[in-house]
């Protein structure tokens, strides 16, 4: 009797140990390769990311001193690099996050209304040089497309380990202390 509950108890151990054992490494395997996806997907969003921030330079955050404003015909050509980069061989719009997409879309219809906008307005709104405001929409929309890429690629955030964090500068002295 004792030799039936001792293989009953071994029998059932075996089972249950291979349960066990076998939704552990289904759950391994599942991030295993989840976390290569990511990787390989952080990758190339890396990549094509890179290649956007430099297209969109031509509507930086301030305009230098040095360059005027683009004229509207400029916004044209603006428009086909925006479209180069989404529909290339490294198919680019490919990548984006549901949240770089709806700015970037943004970006292109305010390029587009600004760029297409008719000269023959008889109110004079739409001359070759763009508006104040159209073009402080523009470098506001290419500015948090900039920022969004960085924060999707994980450029915005801090290093997550706290040993990787810089150390705060210490005080400069003051001049008085000098003398």
């Amino acid at each position: 009797m004792t030799a039936i509950i001792a293989l009953t108890g071994a029998i059932i151990g075996a089972v249950v140990g291979t349960i066990a054992t076998y939704l552990t490494s289904r759950s391994n395997m599942r991030l295993t390769l989840e976390h290569s996806y990511d990787q390989t997907m952080q990758g190339k969003r890396l990549e094509r990311y890179q290649e956007l921030f430099h297209v969109s330079r031509r509507l930086p955050r301030y305009w230098p001193p040095t360059e005027e404003q683009p004229k509207r015909t400029d916004l044209q050509q603006y428009i086909e690099e925006f479209h180069d980069w989404y529909f290339s061989e490294n198919a680019g719009g490919m990548f984006l996050t549901p949240a770089s997409m709806d700015i970037y879309m943004k970006l292109l219809n305010a390029l587009a209304e600004a760029a297409f906008k008719d000269e023959s307005v008889p109110d004079g709104q739409a001359g070759p040089t763009l508006s104040d405001a159209e073009s402080q929409t523009l470098r506001h929309l290419a500015a948090e497309l900039r920022r969004q890429l960085a924060q999707d690629v994980g450029a915005a955030n801090p290093p997550r380990l706290r040993w990787t964090r810089p150390n705060p500068q210490p005080p400069l002295p003051s001049i008085s202390s000098r003398r």
